[in-house]
């Protein structure tokens, strides 16, 4: 990206992979004072997908064998630990908390999950154990289980993300623009780089019909201490 020609990048999509997108751009080009990064959605915070969603970090539903998986786990694990010790961790709403991960045998077996409770990110993560006897226990209407603790983050969406659009914001480079794009193609002349972080949307974006929803939960619980 040398030479006093300015490179233009439009990234589609104004939610968490859109932001994050941008974030990752800046950082690994910050001495380019030619780019030009549009970010388009015809939604932003707090009107996404995203806002409503809970982050939390496990890397699941996908190839854990795979090492590209397993490096972008690992540099987000890196990058969200590090805002949590940072000084912006309560405005950005980043926690550092021990995640419990249980499944039953029955759900091992099913899965072939023959070594669930030694999974290939086991060495990203900074505190992991597997679950005692007296743990295992507190989950018996699972039937036999097992599990294991560790140390994972949780980001609050509605916080996260105004925060990411604000740091974007004081860059000069970066511009925001409200506008529905029903096809790439319409970006045809505008860009030189176009970047799809439509998620959910790039069903029929790009006509994916592979995309498809997914349904979470998120319950707030009291600490409980086990002895």
């Amino acid at each position: 990206m040398s030479g006093n020609l300015s490179f233009r990048v439009i990234i589609v999509g104004g939610g968490i992979i859109g932001l994050t997108t941008a974030c990752t751009l800046l950082k690994e080009y910050a001495s380019a004072d030619n780019l030009q990064l549009t970010i388009m959605s015809e939604t932003f915070s707090p009107e996404t997908t995203g806002d409503v969603s809970g982050g939390f970090w496990e890397p699941y539903g996908l190839d854990l064998n795979d090492p590209r998986i397993l490096n972008w786990a690992g540099y987000t694990y890196d990058i969200y630990m590090a805002e949590y010790f940072s000084t912006k961790a309560a405005r950005a709403g980043v926690m550092k908390l021990p995640g419990y991960i249980i499944k039953s045998d029955d759900d091992q077996k099913t899965n072939n999950e023959n070594n669930f409770v030694n999974p290939p990110f086991l060495s990203l993560v900074r505190h992991f154990r597997v679950l005692n006897n007296t743990e295992i226990r507190m989950f018996d209407h699972l039937g036999p289980a097992s599990g294991f603790v560790m140390s994972s983050v949780v980001t609050e969406m509605r916080r996260y993300l105004p925060e990411l659009q604000r740091f974007l914001e004081q860059d000069p480079r970066v511009k925001f623009i409200k506008r529905k794009v029903s096809s790439l193609n319409e970006l045809e002349g505008e860009a030189d780089v176009v970047i799809n972080c439509s998620g959910l949307g790039a069903r029929n974006l790009v006509g994916d019909l592979t995309v498809r929803p997914a349904r979470g939960q998120v319950r707030s619980i009291d600490y409980l201490l086990i002895c």
